[in-house]
């Protein structure tokens, strides 16, 4: 049990008779919160009911996951242990058919960082798991042989799948169709998951994967080879599972006025979409050959036309969403395949994967890139860290640290797209020289040697991301302290705030409710810099705790703080604010902090690769820029003042009694009920 048996102060609510509680349990308007815990070891299943005050503290998504995590499992736990934990999670307001609101979350101890590890899938199959009255999905133990937990109108069952190990990801939705009918929705490992392979991601009805920090891996680990959700289980009350169906409306209705008004949103929503953001981007903001140069012919070729010949889809990914930022893409111009990618809603294309694939291995060809994409979803590899570990391996191969025989006879160099092409599929089988590779950059320098070291980008052992640190100061500062590493989406980007070349005008507008009032240089590494990113990733992290989609969500699209909290208020009847959406999010840091303090990671793990203090950017508008040592040494050290950290980034005491977390002071023994 989560919940400890003493009563607290309950939280009122303007809404008498929405939050409908028995014995202490908290009914989300007619559906309870409810965690399914599954065993695979011994097959058992149980359902256990949230307590009211516990949805209300940890929301979903990984901010549930981590309290989990930290109360449930053992420190220095090996994630691929049996007795590690895999999440899967709604939240207390995800998965309802609206705009923002189509998000699931998988969490657990990354394979990659040895911290905490999470990553989030848009699309059909968060709003599946909301509709078989699921907040999260708590699976421990390891079966003896490959099965699929299977959801049928909310009823839990553990499927012999021995049948289905081997198969991609592409095909085991095929698969389990046919046993369940074309309406389920399956989030499922390739034989990258199956061969623990280290970068392995967990994808979703083909297109929508959950793919950094190798969760995929600890879904293979455990033997679960996919989850399938066959139809619903209606609501005990009749309704349909939200609070307030009008004021939810209201919102929806609201937003779609905003669409076509609101430049970002109305990039993203317009074909060929955000995930050929590319096209316009200046040199020295992305990633080009392991970050080593800014030049590029890659942003010249891939222009919106070149996108649009290669479109197959593009609308209705995220159910009840009115956005379609995600859209599906064939790796050939080809009728044939343009329909069968259309038919079985395949190639769907995310913000990173083109330049982790594409610029940064030196790949022009689009045609190319996009296949590398599909081999991704359907193995289930996540693109971002193959894509920086494979360009690991071309830099070393530059400089004869590594030779075409340590690769199996491929010359891996920069441009090599068949060579590229052949090591992913030793990568997902952990075959040849995809055994070590399989492992992601950081753990590969082991294997080449410590000269190779400088060419490792990570960061906490994850992998670089698709955008330039050097260019965006907040950006760079996120990548070194957040709990996982680098990831692109830990607060809006700094370019949207410059005030030298300031991308959309409107960036203030909805940023002022979060306490930022001025614009500033994307790249100063500043006290003013660090304050405003402190803001924008507390927001941020409060998105990714009640998993609504930042692609939604100001500061430069749609929905303002007070939207989110008017969602949240429309979906669970709770009177809520602005204020306890950021405690949220910042509850979700300062838990995420303690979990990986707690598994061994330090303030010494908050930092960047050398290269981006040593190396500047060599071409474009941002030629000469790179990090200040100094400065961003500086930057750590008050970001952590105002985190409510000590000088080694321990989080203290008042802090911690802040956001209700007191009880990790002095935690209890494993396996006690007490909780807070």
């Amino acid at each position: 049990m989560l919940a400890t048996e003493r009563r607290v102060e309950r939280y009122a609510t303007a809404h008498a008779g929405v939050n409908r509680r028995e014995g202490g349990r908290m009914k989300d308007a007619g559906r309870p919160a409810r965690l399914l815990r599954v065993d695979l070891s011994s097959g058992a299943i149980q359902v256990e009911e949230l307590e009211d005050l516990d949805l209300r503290l940890y929301a979903g998504g990984s901010l549930l996951a981590t309290r989990l995590l930290l109360a449930e499992t053992t420190p220095g736990l090996d994630p691929f242990d049996p007795a590690a934990l895999l999440v899967v999670a709604s939240s207390a307001v995800a998965g309802h058919r609206a705009p923002a609101l189509p998000r699931f979350a998988v969490a657990g101890k990354s394979p990659l960082t040895g911290g905490i590890g999470e990553a989030r899938a848009e699309g059909p199959f968060g709003v599946a798991l909301k509709e078989a009255s699921f907040t999260a999905i708590v699976a421990s133990g390891r079966a003896e042989e490959p099965v699929v937990l299977t959801l049928v109108e909310g009823k839990p069952a553990l499927v012999p799948a021995r049948d289905l190990w081997g198969l991609d990801t592409s095909e085991v939705v095929d698969a389990l169709e046919a046993r369940l009918g074309r309406g389920c929705h399956v989030a499922a490992i390739g034989p990258a998951g199956e061969s623990l392979v280290r970068h392995a991601s967990v994808v979703s009805d083909r297109s929508f994967a959950a793919a950094r920090m190798g969760l995929g891996a600890v879904m293979g680990s455990k033997h679960l080879k996919a989850i399938a959700i066959a139809g619903r289980q209606a609501p005990t009350d009749g309704t349909d599972g939200v609070a307030d169906r009008d004021r939810l409306q209201r919102l929806t209705a609201r937003y779609r006025d905003q669409v076509e008004v609101n430049p970002v949103t109305r990039w993203q929503r317009r074909p060929p979409g955000f995930g050929a953001w590319i096209g316009g981007a200046s040199p020295g903001t992305y990633a080009v050959e392991n970050f080593r140069t800014a030049r590029s012919g890659a942003a010249r070729a891939w222009s919106s036309d070149e996108f649009l010949r290669l479109m197959a889809w593009g609308s209705d990914g995220c159910p009840g969403c009115l956005s379609d930022c995600i859209k599906g893409f064939a790796p050939s111009t080809d009728a044939e395949v343009r329909a069968r990618v259309m038919d079985r809603r395949e190639g769907g294309l995310h913000q990173e994967a083109v330049v982790a694939l594409g610029s940064n291995l030196g790949l022009v060809g689009l045609a190319d890139v996009l296949a590398l994409n599909d081999r991704c979803l359907r193995l289930g590899l996540d693109p971002v860290s193959l894509g920086f570990t494979l360009s690991f391996v071309m830099e070393c191969r530059e400089h004869d640290l590594v030779s075409a025989a340590d690769l199996g006879g491929l010359d891996l160099r920069f441009g090599a797209r068949a060579e590229v092409g052949a090591l992913i599929e030793q990568i997902a089988s952990r075959s040849g020289p995809g055994e070590w590779l399989a492992e992601g950059a950081a753990r590969a320098v082991q294997h080449v040697g410590p000269r190779s070291e400088p060419f490792a980008l990570t960061a906490k052992g994850l992998e670089m991301t698709a955008f330039d640190p050097r260019a965006q100061a907040g950006l760079a500062l996120g990548f070194a302290t957040a709990p996982f590493g680098p990831r692109y989406d830990v607060a809006e980007h700094d370019a949207d705030y410059d005030d030298t070349h300031p991308s959309w005008p409107h960036s203030l507008e909805l940023s002022r409710t979060l306490g930022i009032h001025e614009l500033l240089p994307a790249t100063a590494q500043t006290a003013e810099k660090t304050r405003m990113f402190a803001a924008l990733a507390e927001f941020w992290s409060a998105l990714d705790a009640l998993l609504v989609c930042p692609y939604a969500s100001a500061p430069v699209r749609i929905l303002s703080l007070d939207d989110v909290a008017e969602l949240v208020a429309a979906v669970t009847g709770w009177e809520t604010s602005g204020y306890e959406v950021m405690q949220w999010g910042a509850r979700r840091l300062q838990l995420m902090r303690i979990y990986n303090l707690r598994e061994g990671l330090t303030a010494a793990d908050d930092r960047l690769p050398g290269r981006f203090f040593d190396e500047p950017i060599d071409a474009g508008p941002l030629a000469g820029t790179r990090l200040d040592r100094e400065a961003f040494a500086a930057m750590i050290a008050t970001y952590y003042e105002l985190m409510g950290w000590d000088p080694a980034g321990v989080p203290t005491p008042a802090i911690r009694l802040a956001h209700h977390l007191e009880w990790t002071l002095a935690p209890p023994a494993h396996g006690a009920t007490e909780s807070r």
